[in-house]
């Protein structure tokens, strides 16, 4: 993201709440900030100093103390009651934690959740298509995630050309058994995909159904595998998304297009049958802890396929979150497209969505 302006937003939704803007600056003289500034303060005594400030505006000074009670400090404690559920609290964290290194050229930003889940297993049978080795059910599996706005403000404020990469990976960590061959398998890397895009950033502040729409996107999405032969794959989308929130529950909507390839060139040509046309992501916020589902399907009610996958981080450092995670369904790597795989896996994460 940009600097933090008057709007917000997510991509993903990805984490680092610790390092929002400071919302307080100023002098004795300065406007009191909002109250859906004060609900983004992660320390306790600063939220409450912050209520209070706003509060103090209402009393009026020949009474001092005494009226603490009068009108309008009763009309700013109602608000203060009911502002964390109206704003979009987890989203706003996530879009100012993005905001506070975009002054700084050389910081990349996360994007998806950067993890490794050294502990998977899945009982699906990975036999096919045929390697040089036997897969085993136990995998370790990765991901590595960043985006970086290259252009701000290409068609007036609120806008941003980014550029976002992720890599995931698929590691026979303890597979060590070659087929036909003395040497052994050397733990070899089953599946990576590459997923490289680029296209165009427009924050908003658009409010619907009691949600708030803070970012909305247009992108250029390109995703391979790196393989030749009968293991490769690959395609090209055009995708829109919007991210929206209300109080600690952020989501993402994405609907995406795929570009076609020529019948010589396509290596998966049904897809979309699998993958389907979009993806729905919603994240919640609790106690330091985010739970997170993501929903794709084709929507086709003669022939239904898509995926789920659960996520659920928690604390374990300033800088490490335990990470759980499961998957159920088409397409949990470009390999596996037309394969329903269940797994499950545990782990640590650096970000998460929130």
């Amino acid at each position: 993201m940009r600097r933090f302006r008057s709007t917000l937003l997510p991509q993903r939704l990805g984490q680092g709440s610790g390092l929002l803007l400071a919302m307080l600056a100023g002098t004795a003289q300065a406007e009191p900030p909002a109250l859906s500034e004060c609900t983004l303060i992660d320390d306790d005594a600063q939220r409450l100093a912050c209520f209070d400030r706003i509060a103090s505006q209402g009393v009026d000074e020949s009474h001092g103390a005494d009226s603490a009670d009068t009108p309008k400090v009763m009309e700013v404690k109602e608000k203060i009651g009911t502002v964390a559920i109206d704003e979009p609290v987890a989203l706003e964290q996530r879009l100012r934690s993005e905001a506070s290194g975009e002054r700084n050229p050389f910081v990349m930003r996360s994007y998806k959740p950067n993890y490794l889940l050294p502990a998977t297993y899945t009982p699906t049978d990975l036999s096919r298509p045929v390697y040089d080795f036997e897969p085993q059910h136990a995998e370790t599996k990765f991901q590595l995630s960043f985006q970086f706005d290259w252009f701000e403000d290409p068609f007036g404020e609120n806008t941003a050309l980014y550029f976002g990469y992720t890599q995931l990976s698929l590691w026979q960590t303890y597979n060590t058994t070659a087929l036909g061959a003395d040497e052994d398998a050397s733990s070899p890397f089953r599946e990576t995909n590459y997923e490289p895009e680029l296209g165009l950033t427009v924050d908003t502040d658009f409010r619907l159904a009691g949600l708030t729409f803070r970012r909305a996107r247009l992108s250029l999405i390109h995703t391979s595998n790196g393989q030749g032969g009968d293991r490769s794959r690959s395609w090209n989308r055009l995708a829109a998304g919007v991210a929206f929130g209300r109080g600690n529950l952020a989501g993402a909507v994405r609907a995406w297009y795929r570009i076609p390839d020529s019948d010589s060139l396509d290596d998966n040509p049904d897809i979309t049958d699998y993958m389907g046309h979009g993806n729905l992501l919603l994240a919640y916020k609790w106690n330091k802890q985010t739970i997170s589902a993501t929903w794709r399907n084709n929507l086709d009610f003669n022939n239904n396929r898509g995926a789920i996958q659960l996520d659920y981080s928690f604390p374990l450092s300033k800088r490490v979150k335990g990470y759980v995670q499961y998957f159920n369904g088409y397409g949990e790597s470009l390999i596996d497209y037309n394969r329903s795989v269940s797994r499950i896996g545990l782990g640590i994460a650096l970000t998460d969505w929130l």
